[in-house]
């Protein structure tokens, strides 16, 4: 009788256990058919040589899954030199994916600019160096 039960008992289990795979493979065959998860993309463009005392242009080309984001919640360009954050500015919506900034450099060395942008619930720090004269 005991060696009944617990065949019984081993079945039951088996069986139960299968079902619940079958449950999640139907579970996971209907992730495939979502939209894909969406990326964050940013082409920082700035020049690689500048003159201080003359402005310049700092554009991010903000994208996902190769379309442009015309509506990201942030987009900052961080000047730094040696390590140093001189000034944090939200750059400009103008169209296409293109947020920009004007900046002028008061004086010479190497400089790093970083582009902070938030969008589609991600976060990306793309950075360039520029040489200014």
């Amino acid at each position: 009788m005991k060696k009944l039960l617990g065949a019984a008992v081993l079945s039951s289990v088996l069986v139960l256990g299968a079902c619940g795979n079958d449950e999640n493979k139907d579970d996971m065959e209907g992730h495939e058919h979502h939209d894909e998860v969406a990326g964050l993309d940013v082409e920082l463009t700035t020049p690689e040589k500048a003159t201080a005392g003359e402005e310049v242009e700092f554009v991010a080309h903000v994208t996902s899954n190769d379309e442009d984001v015309n509506d990201a919640d942030k987009v900052l360009f961080e000047v730094l030199k040696d390590d140093e954050s001189l000034d944090k500015i939200e750059g400009e919506f103008t169209e296409n994916g293109l947020y920009k900034l004007n900046y002028t450099f008061e004086e010479a060395g190497t400089y790093e600019v970083i582009s902070h942008v938030d969008a589609n619930g991600l976060h990306t720090m793309p950075k360039n160096e520029v040489v200014v004269e």
